[in-house]
């Protein structure tokens, strides 16, 4: 083998040593960034799992404070009836009484004179 060839074969073969290096480091960096997700993605999951529990959780809570506040109201609605049918009565009464206080009213001024002379 001429020297020329020799030198070409050994330098092929550096190159082929450093790309083998280079291979190897390369290997174990991706490696390393696939092990670094595969964590980032069981944290995530976790973190994700966590949070899907927790909304189960509030949604189930506000499903039964909804339940609660249906039996109050259930509870609430006769009373409230009683109290708007009072209310109308009242108001009822109050106008009935304005309207005979507005008659007496105006029969006093209409029968003032008369009235007067009954007790003089």
């Amino acid at each position: 083998m001429s020297e020329s060839l020799a030198s070409q074969v050994s330098a092929l073969a550096a190159i082929l040593q450093r790309m083998e290096r280079q291979f190897d480091e390369d290997r174990r960096e991706r490696k390393n960034v696939q092990e670094n997700i595969k964590s980032t993605l069981a944290d995530d999951r976790r973190d994700a799992d966590l949070a899907r529990s927790a909304v189960s959780a509030e949604l189930t809570d506000i499903r039964h404070g909804q339940t609660d506040v249906l039996r109050r109201l259930g509870r609430i609605e006769p009373v409230t009836d009683m109290v708007t049918s009072v209310r109308s009565r009242v108001t009822g009464g109050i106008m009935l009484l304005g309207v005979i206080g507005g008659v007496a009213w105006a029969g006093l001024v209409f029968f003032k004179e008369i009235i007067v002379g009954w007790f003089q």
